[in-house]
């Protein structure tokens, strides 16, 4: 949204574009997302490496001999490797005030990521679920 008024300072008639948000409020939330990027690559990757050196005795059974456990590992590994990436975005976002993306891209490219996890792993209740009735 432009501003409907030119400015009158030596004659510049250039319109700039006028903010509804304080840069302040901005790095505020974006600090506050960071926050919760961070928090979910710590969990997804904890939870990662847990699985990976989660080890019985060599005659019981693993947690790779189930489909819904390599499901849940995958899923884990891959919203830590973009949890990271998105940590690197906010960062970049709050120390130069520009998002790494042209912003509506960037907008839909966060959008559409967090979608396709929220899917992900709200797919994983019903095999999760299958998994401790069988055992």
């Amino acid at each position: 949204m432009r501003s409907p008024q030119p400015h009158r300072s030596g004659g510049d008639t250039q319109q700039h574009f006028q903010s509804t948000v304080s840069v302040q409020k901005l790095k505020r939330f974006n600090s506050l997302i960071l926050v919760f990027r961070f928090a979910a690559f710590c969990f997804s990757l904890a939870s990662a490496v847990f699985m990976l050196t989660n080890s019985r005795g060599s005659d019981s059974l693993h947690w790779y001999n189930f489909d819904a456990f390599r499901y849940v590992f995958a899923a884990n590994a891959i919203v830590a490797i973009y949890s990271l990436f998105e940590m690197a975005a906010s960062v970049w976002e709050i120390s130069r005030n520009a998002t790494l993306f042209p912003e509506i891209c960037q907008v839909w490219f966060d959008f559409g990521h967090d979608q396709v996890y929220v899917h992900v792993f709200v797919s994983l209740c019903p095999s999760a679920r299958t998994y401790t009735r069988a055992y």
